[in-house]
């Protein structure tokens, strides 16, 4: 008899958000589209230092949970310090995504109408992986609690604030390219279509993912465990 708490179940589940969310990622930047703002920031950083684009994500995530860590200071709850291990987990599968898995890391769109197909199917992989991750409801995402913290300290509503952020780190990605005469391809239509359809499909793969957690229905029928034969 084999014994599944809500815990493990959280773990599970939060693991596998992080794995489809980075699949997502990955798919962006195959696609030569461009990519969400941060990740457009954080792969114009990788060129220029020739580090891996999934490296950097981990670097930068890393960093959001050090800023945390400085505003909360003892409010901070522990438990968020395994927002690293996210982190890490993220950059790591999309560095065996875009760089190491054979077949996919040395794909490229054949032509414009693929590189939208990719780039939409990212878009919503990176959706529905989110709001998987969100659903298990253990460990947030380093960059969104970021945002959360900063717009409870500052007192601006989250989405005002991450509408912001997203303007400040398409710009920092822009001056990079300006400065060190990048290649424009982090920052393309694509860009501007993850804008608008990351949020808004979320309107539907939030319920997806809940109907589809078995945490959510074993909370809501008011479980603490399940018992497997």
């Amino acid at each position: 008899m084999k014994t599944k708490t809500l815990k493990s179940l959280q773990l599970i589940e939060m693991v596998l958000g992080v794995a489809i969310t980075a699949l997502g990622l990955s798919l962006m930047m195959k696609s030569g589209l461009g990519q969400t703002a941060v990740v457009a920031f954080t792969q114009n950083l990788a060129f220029l230092t020739q580090m891996k684009s999934g490296t950097l994500i981990i670097i930068f995530n890393c960093s959001c949970v050090l800023i945390q860590i400085l505003i909360q200071r003892r409010q901070f709850p522990k438990l968020q310090l395994l927002q690293v291990l996210v982190a890490w987990l993220q950059g790591q599968i999309v560095n065996v995504f875009c760089y190491e898995l054979p077949g996919f890391s040395t794909w490229i769109p054949g032509s414009y109408g693929v590189q939208w197909l990719a780039m939409i199917a990212g878009i919503l992989l990176a959706s529905y992986g989110v709001a998987v991750m969100m659903t298990a409801d253990l460990i947030r995402h380093p960059f969104e609690q970021l945002v959360m913290v900063l717009s409870e300290r500052w007192a601006i509503p989250f989405s005002v604030l991450r509408s912001r952020a997203d303007m400040l780190f398409i710009g920092l990605s822009l001056l990079l390219i300006v400065i060190f005469h990048l290649e424009l391809t982090t920052l393309r239509e694509g860009t501007w279509a993850s804008m608008l359809l990351l949020g808004r499909s979320m309107a539907f793969t939030f319920p997806a993912a809940r109907k589809c957690s078995g945490y959510c229905q074993l909370k809501e029928r008011g479980l603490t465990s399940v018992s497997l034969d």
